[in-house]
């Protein structure tokens, strides 16, 4: 009997820890990226065409392709993901030289290279980025090549993505000053 009761007890309390909380919601922007790979509590989405990512239980992981983007393990009380929010520094460090590789990755990878109107990632151009790559061991020079290769199509420089990044953040009123002789090439 003091078996069966344990068993119950237990069985309530593995329950409750395991109760849902709200879910949270975010957009992620560099424009609206459409198509980035997602993965929270196990479950992998992408995100939609407005940029919309849902996840009920944190980390949330961000990968395209073989490419490890980051880690986030809240997010942003303006419900907003960018660049600098994935690889763990200050919005206002635009020219961190992870925010150029993700900034250029994004803009690169945009289906019609017009990011102004969304960034949107296809099912096909994921499936070419097939070499497991972490965003933060390989260098920027390393990265655009890669793209280059593998997309066979010129990357955006960082500097152009950079000002892009920084036109869209303005959209939601955060102001942020590109320091030029920061950026890689």
């Amino acid at each position: 009997m003091k078996r069966k009761i344990l068993t119950a007890l237990l069985a309530m309390f593995f329950l409750s820890a395991c109760s849902e909380g709200p879910m949270k919601s975010a957009k992620v922007v560099d424009s609206a990226i459409e198509g980035l790979e997602y993965q929270c509590a196990g479950d992998i989405a992408f995100t939609k065409k407005d940029g919309t990512i849902n996840c009920l239980y944190m980390p949330l992981g961000f990968k395209v392709g073989g490419i490890k983007i980051g880690l986030l393990y809240d997010i942003p009380k303006d419900s907003i993901i960018f660049p600098q929010d994935m690889v763990g520094v200050k919005r206002s460090d635009i020219t961190n030289e992870n925010v150029q590789k993700l900034a250029m990755l994004f803009q690169t990878l945009d289906s019609d290279n017009n990011p102004e109107n969304g960034i949107t990632i296809t099912a096909e151009t994921r499936r070419k980025l097939d070499t497991l790559i972490d965003l933060k061991k390989i260098s920027l020079s390393q990265l655009q090549e890669y793209l280059e290769d593998t997309l066979n199509k010129k990357a955006v420089t960082p500097l152009k993505a950079l000002r892009h990044l920084q036109k869209s953040m303005r959209k939601y009123n955060i102001n942020v000053s590109i320091d030029e002789s920061k950026v890689e090439f």
